[in-house]
């Protein structure tokens, strides 16, 4: 039998597939894919599902890949974070409370993203079990949270 995905590996990456083909679903559900060359926002997200779905899990696969796989993993999470977090806030419900923040922003289409980072590790575990140095660390992702933040909190003023 061919084994496409290495068993030491197998559970990790089947539940990024698995998480990313939801939250893919769930992209498509509220934004209709449009392949309007004059729109390009609109299929982006639609490629970048499925490279999330179809090319990491192979890159993730090898320990040749893995760090391609695993920064695509890993941005795609920041990415849609910050995305996510940026239109909430610009959108927040009124009157601003604990059940509108939990019910009327994506703070759960937020939540279903992270799990994907901590999958992410465990893959990395098992090609570095000592890590990476200060790469790919707890505190790599936040500074990339962070700067991705800002800058979009900077566009957001300057081109309001």
């Amino acid at each position: 039998m061919i084994e496409v995905i290495k068993k030491e590996i197998r559970l990790p990456v089947y539940a990024i597939v698995i998480l990313s083909f939801g939250g893919w679903l769930l992209h498509l559900r509220i934004h209709p894919v449009s392949f309007d060359p004059a729109d390009p926002k609109a299929f982006v997200p639609y490629i970048a599902g499925i490279v999330a779905i179809a090319v990491v899990p192979f890159l993730l696969n090898s320990a040749r890949t893995f760090v391609a796989g695993y920064l695509i993993n890993g941005m795609s999470v920041v990415i849609g974070t910050v995305g996510m977090a940026s239109l909430s806030i610009a959108k927040l419900p009124s009157p601003l409370t604990f059940h509108t923040i939990l019910t009327g922003t994506m703070l759960g289409d937020i939540l279903l993203l992270f799990p994907k980072l901590f999958l992410g590790q465990m893959v990395m575990a098992h090609y570095h079990p000592n890590g990476m140095g200060r790469l790919f660390t707890p505190f790599y992702w936040t500074r990339h949270f962070i700067y991705l933040g800002a800058i979009f909190a900077l566009g957001h003023f300057i081109w309001r």
